[in-house]
This record gives C-alpha cells, structure tokens and sequence, in this order.
C-alpha cells in the first residue's frame, strides 16, 4: 500500500481501512507472488494472487497485462470502465461520460478512444456522444 505522501488518495484508503470495509490482505503463496511479478507489477501480482488464494468472484484490474494473465487463471474481472456501466446502470451516477471525461483529464487514466464511445453507448449515452464525435474514432 502506497504511503500517505505518495497519494493524494492514500489518506481515504487509510480511513477506510479503519473503518473496516477495506482488508488489506498479503498472499500467502510466495512461488506464485514471485512468478507473476516476473511479468506483473507488484499489485498486480498481488491482486491476482490474492484473487486465486480466496477464490474472488470478481477481480477489478485494468492494465492490459494484468487482464490477459487474469485470463490465463480463468478469473472473472473487470475494470473501472465496467464498474462506471455498472453505476450508470443502477442509477448511481448521473452521466457516464462525465465520469470518463473525469478519469481521463483529472486523473490521467488512458481510455481507448473505441472503448469509449462503445461504454458510453452500452449505457444509453452513444447517440449523444456521437453527435459530439470527431469522426476520428
């Protein structure tokens, strides 16, 4: 886990963490840890370890590597794109395009720009959104 200094968004982990809806958990299995981090960063390999070792449902992972690997292991995944339709769908957010413009101009997180447009179009929000397209998608 990053320290405070390093993430403006450490602190609300941290306070999460302590108010017990966030587990921070350490995989057991050293050799598979070892083995994927060859080819993963460290909370990749952490993550798709943990997500074998307790058997996840679901794992929320979006680097491209990362998801191909989690494949391999036959895990079911998703990422924050899929958890936004996810929001959008049951009302929690107002406007999936303003969370995805948010992601990519606040946050710096690279969205394909096919990916977008078919995000914004599983929700209801294509015929608006291609309107406003460029044509260069």
């Amino acid at each position: 886990m990053k320290k405070e200094g390093d993430d403006p968004s450490a602190s609300e982990v941290e306070a999460a963490r302590q108010e017990g809806w966030i587990e921070v958990l350490s995989p057991a299995n050293e050799p598979l840890l070892r083995l994927l981090k060859q080819n993963l960063g460290d909370g990749e390999a952490e993550v798709i370890a943990l997500a074998l070792e307790h058997q996840a449902s679901l794992v929320l992972i979006d680097q491209s590597e990362a998801r191909r690997v989690a494949e391999l292991f036959a895990l079911p995944k998703t990422g924050v794109i899929g958890l936004l339709i996810r929001a959008k769908k049951e009302g929690k957010i107002e406007s999936l395009q303003n969370e995805l413009d948010k992601l990519r101009d606040q946050a710096g997180f690279w969205i394909d720009e096919r990916l977008y447009w078919q995000a914004l179009r599983a929700v209801g929000e294509g015929r608006e959104a291609d309107e406003r397209c460029c044509h260069s998608c």
